[in-house]
């Protein structure tokens, strides 16, 4: 089913079809204009709500019975007239004599104001309209790959249409575009990092992005790529503190890789122990462990609660490895130092729940940078960099048979490379916070080297200096501002 195949079946009203008539030159209906009275009859196209005739005052015209004079309330004028032997309620207000009709041309009046605001309100809406499904088919020509002749045809046949008519009736078509939101797509908010103490301006990213997509009936789920033992509380902790949705679920890499599973019952490790080690306690989370010649064989670090967290094994007094334990107990990475340099690491390898070795990562000239390898220790693949397996990553696994959507900001150490992931049928959508910021990357984005073509600004500020200084016509939706403080952990 083609895109515009499903947005047909989902019937939204709010991307109407430009052929059809409410689309054109929307006037009042000429043939409810009653010349007697100067008024339109249809109440909802010539005089707005208060004309209905469900309207009491509306109805409560006076004795002479020439249904020009009505009432429009307590803050309009009200005149009586002369006695003529009919009784009156005392609270019913008494019509004074008119001279040469000045209530008509008071009501014409009226009509006209009420006329002209419900154009402008028509134009109003149908500007956004029309923007709408501007962002719609941006949305498309964005997702649709070259092979896919018909739909992109379809989209830049349509967006040519609605230029004409945006030219029409607003002078112009120089206007960006909201960013279009499917909500048959997944989305994705990509990190370098989860920061257990993130700063204010990312804090403020986080919730902004949040609320915007709340507003529009969505959720965005997180993606990062840095090994880091603590990400899931501190995932928690993002949720509890209003960062992010409750419902939002976090994709790390290492975790993923590692089959991480904190449901599945595992057994944590055991510090090997020979029979002539004896242990020496330094602290309540440090104990150094010698051997018979009381030398320095391992020192053992524990957490807070005494869970295994790190085993650092030397020999002769020199570092040789440190192992690495996850929240569970289990080893979760073992990193290797060079002899002659205790603090240079020159391999690290990471393993499953299960202790199979997934990941190595070398730090010498004579081995591939980045190793993978399948649960049966057969070798899936080799990357020259950790950009190369995060796109691998991507692409094959986290994102693999999904239409995603995923929002990255041009501050991130792989924001360049994530770029690359539109070739694959993946939207890739900048944030920029502020104008400011990284100056090269926003130089690229907005003089069309980067071929960008929606972004998500922090500000109304940011989105008037893309929307003026690109090159290139962009979508820009501002984030939602934030009407209460930045929670700080």
């Amino acid at each position: 089913m083609s895109f515009f195949d499903r947005k047909k079946k989902e019937n939204d009203d709010n991307y109407s079809d430009l052929n059809n008539s409410s689309y054109q030159n929307p006037q009042p209906d000429q043939n409810n204009f009653d010349q007697a009275q100067n008024q339109y009859n249809d109440a909802q196209a010539g005089m707005g709500t208060q004309f209905t005739p469900n309207d009491q005052n509306f109805n409560n015209v006076n004795n002479n019975g020439n249904g020009n004079d009505y009432f429009f309330g307590q803050q309009q004028p009200q005149y009586s007239q002369p006695d003529q032997g009919q009784s009156f309620n005392q609270q019913q207000p008494q019509a004074a004599p008119m001279d040469n009709g000045t209530e008509k041309w008071q009501y014409t009046e009226q009509d006209l104001q009420n006329t002209l605001d419900q154009s402008a309100d028509l134009k109003s809406q149908l500007r956004s309209q029309l923007l709408a499904d501007r962002s719609y088919c941006n949305h498309v020509l964005r997702n649709t790959n070259s092979d896919q002749v018909d739909d992109r045809q379809q989209a830049t046949d349509r967006i040519n249409e609605i230029n004409k008519s945006l030219k029409e009736w607003f002078g112009t078509d120089e206007m960006a575009n909201e960013i279009y939101m499917d909500e048959n797509r997944d989305y994705y908010i990509f990190t370098d990092d989860l920061a257990a103490n993130p700063d204010e301006e990312t804090s403020k990213m986080w919730q902004q992005l949040t609320m915007t997509l709340a507003a529009k009936g969505l959720l965005a789920n997180a993606i990062s790529v840095t090994y880091n033992d603590q990400i899931d509380q501190t995932w928690m902790n993002y949720q509890n503190a209003g960062f992010v949705d409750g419902n939002a679920f976090l994709l790390n890499m290492y975790n993923e890789l590692q089959g991480r599973n904190f449901n599945t019952p595992v057994t944590p490790a055991e510090i090997p122990f020979d029979a002539d080690y004896r242990v020496q306690h330094v602290s309540d989370k440090v104990d150094k462990i010698l051997d018979a010649n009381d030398k320095l064989v391992m020192e053992v670090s524990r957490s807070a609660n005494h869970q295994l967290q790190i085993i650092r094994h030397y020999k002769d007094n020199g570092l040789l490895s440190r192992d690495i334990f996850d929240v569970n107990g289990v080893i979760s990475a073992t990193q290797f130092y060079d002899h002659r340099n205790a603090n240079k690491v020159v391999r690290e390898n990471f393993y499953r729940q299960d202790g199979t070795l997934v990941l190595i990562k070398s730090y010498t000239s004579n081995e591939p940078y980045i190793q993978l390898f399948s649960e049966g220790n057969v070798l899936i693949s080799t990357f020259d960099s950790d950009e190369e397996l995060i796109v691998w990553w991507l692409k094959n696994q986290a994102l693999k048979q999904t239409e995603a959507t995923i929002f990255v900001s041009v501050n991130s150490e792989y924001y360049k490379k994530l770029l690359a992931l539109r070739d694959n049928g993946f939207e890739v959508i900048p944030i920029v916070m502020k104008q400011s910021e990284n100056a090269d990357i926003i130089s690229d984005l907005i003089d069309g080297t980067d071929k960008v073509s929606a972004v998500l600004a922090g500000s109304d500020q940011v989105n008037t200096y893309l929307n003026k200084n690109a090159k290139n016509k962009m979508d820009i939706t501002t984030l939602k501002e934030m009407d209460t403080p930045v929670y700080k952990q």
